[in-house]
């Protein structure tokens, strides 16, 4: 679940405030708020110019603006390096990196200043609402469409002026969350926020793409088109947001009317058909009051583009889908009824415009999409019959490599196969008692986690998936995209390189970006299978428990060399998206605890041996205090029942007397909570 938890967090927050709900410094606003010729009081350099922002009256767009230290203009901030005043007229001059620029303004009448700005003369108007009014006309400009192709970047800079020190403070980074619907991941971009409240971000962008900026604290969600700089303006003291750049026109419409949009999430459990039914009309419902208010908005707002039409109607059917489509977790065979697909599908395509990444529900939609379509297959995972002859022939196909003990195994069961295929089923007894001790190695082989995982490999449905992918969607781009994500999960999954079935899906892929994409990702896990382990005795041997078969047992004889210490204890598995969220985020835990004598001792869950190093090594999760285990799958299956672990992650701290605690899942997140258990575990 590769930064899935981001995701679904961020979702959670999306609801909890109201679709958008825009967040204020000390003071919640609703709609536009007049401030007519609101403007600084006192002595300024600058005079009735300071902490003024103005609108070119032509274009409609925020062009320039004025505080008391400096002037906002192209995207940078200037400084007053000459200011000439003659009663209510300026010339000024600006400097910004070495460049100097001549601006004049003239004599402010109903609001309105003529100002010539390097040469270049227009009319300008006051700015005296929280967002930029509407633009003087239509636009019908589309969303810039790059083609997906990589190597775009925008340049985000912004500056959060009059924020109290504390607010800083929460955050020194100012954050920007995309979407990938290349890889299906959450990926989240900063920059430093100075004591100003001055930043700077680049963000990468597979194409025009939706964002999720600054969560937490300013909360803005927008979107931005390739290779655009923007600059961004939150006033703290005059509540005004506003965004400056060479075509910023969506990005202040969605500020001026972030309205809330009806939604509701729902626990959605094993449901009946009929109860599917219900859920999807439910959410048809709040699509069409989604879109009534939307229509009631452009027709009250005529001028609104045709980029802030198409960025909510896709929103909408987007999310709509998504969430419907989602309910196939809770169908019976994760199969939805047809009478929600078809309702799906009539609405879905025919509402796409622009870039599939404007809407950033697109990404999941595709996911949930195709596994309706690919449980609704006669082909979909059929049986296999797994025996000796299958296991010997994966390693001829090169999915695993047996020790010489398991291939002579291996040969013994072919033996027996046949001696029970010629036997009758009266003799059935007698041949299983002659060869006890045979099976019981069998049985064990099966449990093996590298057979394992080298079964599902052989197994990977992946082949299937791909035809159902490229029978559903007619743009090659979504056929494209969906592979990549399929990739890119079996990568995230397994920790290790691509077997030959999913590379032969990589050469189907024909968007460069997504291809590319995905061998970076595979050319890393190539590179990391070569890496050595380092630290490797942190990689401890089964056999320290060998013959055991209690979990009490096996856990007391694991904790034996660390009696007298804490013992901070993960148990986790390579398949768990949020276990290794977690693990990627150690560090920060380790760090706060670096003052305290505590042994990390990590139990792996059905891992194969290779991804569970990849992970290791990947994580940098060895050293001197770390310890890791990754037991036969009876041995680990009795320590969580000992433990009576019902989910992944599971943590526990076992004290310096042996005493065993329960932990949150999410206990690193109330630091401060956890901090004082250790210390109080530590005297």
């Amino acid at each position: 679940m590769k930064k899935t938890i981001i995701l679904t967090i961020m979702f959670a927050l999306v609801v909890m405030t109201g679709w958008a709900q825009r967040l204020r410094v000390g003071e919640q606003s609703s709609g536009m708020r007049l401030r007519v010729g609101e403007q600084s009081s006192g002595m300024s350099k600058i005079g009735t110019l300071a902490e003024t922002m103005w609108r070119n009256e032509q274009t409609g767009d925020w062009d320039i603006g004025f505080t008391e230290k400096c002037a906002i203009y192209d995207c940078r901030l200037w400084d007053y390096s000459d200011v000439r005043q003659k009663g209510d007229k300026f010339d000024l001059t600006l400097t910004s990196n070495g460049e100097s620029l001549k601006v004049s303004v003239g004599k402010q009448k109903d609001g309105k200043r003529q100002m010539t700005i390097g040469g270049k003369k227009q009319l300008y108007s006051l700015i005296t609402t929280d967002e930029l009014p509407n633009y003087p006309t239509k636009d019908l400009t589309p969303f810039k469409d790059n083609g997906y192709q990589a190597g775009d970047t925008v340049t985000f800079i912004g500056w959060l002026k009059n924020f109290p020190k504390e607010v800083l403070d929460k955050k020194r980074e100012y954050e920007i969350w995309i979407s990938s619907i290349i890889i299906q991941e959450g990926t989240e971009y900063t920059g430093k926020v100075d004591d100003e409240g001055h930043f700077v971000v680049k963000v990468p962008v597979e194409n025009s793409q939706q964002i999720y900026a600054d969560w937490g604290r300013t909360n803005l969600i927008s979107v931005l088109e390739p290779g655009e700089t923007y600059f961004l303006l939150m006033d703290a003291k005059s509540h005004q947001r506003l965004i400056m750049g060479r075509d910023a026109r969506v990005q202040n419409e969605l500020l001026a009317h972030d309205y809330r949009k009806a939604f509701e999430q729902t626990d959605l459990r094993r449901l009946t058909e009929e109860q599917l039914i219900a859920y999807k009309d439910k959410w048809a419902g709040l699509y069409q009051r989604n879109q009534a208010m939307l229509d009631s908005i452009l027709q009250q707002n005529p001028t609104l583009s045709r980029r802030f039409e198409d960025y909510h109607r896709m929103g909408d059917v987007c999310t709509m889908a998504e969430e419907v489509m989602q309910s196939s977790l809770s169908a019976d065979g994760g199969k939805l009824p047809q009478a929600v697909t078809n309702y799906v599908d009539s609405m879905l395509w025919k509402n796409i415009a622009g870039p599939y990444t404007i809407a950033r529900e697109m990404s999941q939609l595709l996911y949930y999409y195709s596994s309706n379509a690919e449980h609704s297959c006669s082909k979909y995972r059929p049986s296999v019959t797994i025996d000796a002859n299958t296991l010997l022939e994966m390693e001829k196909e090169g999915f695993i490599k047996y020790t010489d003990e398991d291939r002579e195994t291996l040969r013994k069961w072919q033996v027996l196969l046949t001696e029970y295929r010629q036997a009758k089923e009266a003799d059935y007894p007698a041949i299983s008692e002659r060869n006890k001790e045979l099976e019981a190695q069998i049985g064990s082989l099966m449990n093996n986690s590298d057979i394992q995982g080298a079964l599902n490999e052989k197994l990977d449905a992946i082949q299937m998936e791909v035809e159902v992918t490229d029978s559903i969607y007619a743009d090659p781009l979504l056929r494209d995209f969906s592979k990549s994500q399929k990739l890119h999960g079996r990568l995230d999954n397994k920790q290790k390189p691509l077997n030959k079935t999913c590379m032969a899906v990589l050469n189907t892929i024909q968007l460069p970006a997504a291809r590319n994409a995905i061998m970076a990702e595979n050319d890393k896990f190539i590179n990391m299978q070569k890496a050595e382990v380092a630290h490797s005795e942190s990689l401890r041997p089964s056999s320290d428990v060998e013959g055991l078969t209690d979990g009490e047992a096996i856990l007391r004889k694991i904790l034996e060399p660390f009696k007298g210490r804490i013992v901070y204890l993960d148990l986790w598995g390579t398949w768990c998206g949020p276990c290794k969220e977690k693990l990627k985020q150690s560090y920060l835990v380790k760090e706060r605890l670096k003052d305290y004598d505590i042994v990390y001792l990590y139990l792996a869950n059905r891992s194969p041996d290779d991804s569970w190093k990849n992970v290791i090594k990947a994580y940098n999760l060895t050293g001197p205090n770390c310890v890791h285990y990754n037991l036969p799958q009876q041995q680990q299956a009795a320590i969580e029942q000992f433990l009576k672990v019902d989910s992944f992650p599971t943590y526990k701290l076992i004290d310096k007397q042996g005493t065993i605690h329960d932990l949150h899942w999410l206990h690193a997140n109330d630091m401060s909570s956890f901090l004082e258990t250790i210390d109080k575990m530590s005297k």
